[in-house]
């Protein structure tokens, strides 16, 4: 299911291909393909890397202790309310884990792809 997430990302991602592509402009139009392929195809791994170090959970400590903290600048007036436990904090992190599949199989075919193109443009 496409969401209107997907969406933004793909054009910000289509934004940024076009940008790398236009900062190494020729006239040669495998050059240029070669480019934007690779472009998006990058991008997009580089998405899908961060999404599996989001959920390793390398940060939930951090994240524990800055929700701790608004919880006590913002949190409930009643003066004998307590943060949730860090293990529940965990938990409730693990129900929202998103996946990096999908930006895998994006990313890798375009970057192969890129590569071929590569090659092609090298060797005419």
């Amino acid at each position: 299911m496409i969401t209107k997430r997907d969406v933004i990302l793909f054009v910000i991602v289509l934004v940024l291909a076009m940008a790398i592509t236009l900062s190494s402009y020729r006239p040669e139009f495998l050059w240029n393909a070669a480019n934007f392929t690779f472009g998006f195809g990058i991008i997009y791994i580089i998405i899908g890397l961060s999404v599996i170090i989001r959920n390793l959970g390398l940060s939930h400590s951090t994240s524990y202790t800055n929700y701790r903290r608004n919880f006590r600048k913002y949190g409930n007036a009643e003066y004998d309310a307590k943060p949730i436990s860090f293990g529940e904090f965990v938990m409730n992190k693990e129900k929202n884990k998103s996946s990096y599949k999908r930006y895998f199989i994006v990313g890798v075919p375009f970057t192969l792809i890129s590569f071929l193109l590569g090659q092609i443009f090298t060797n005419t």
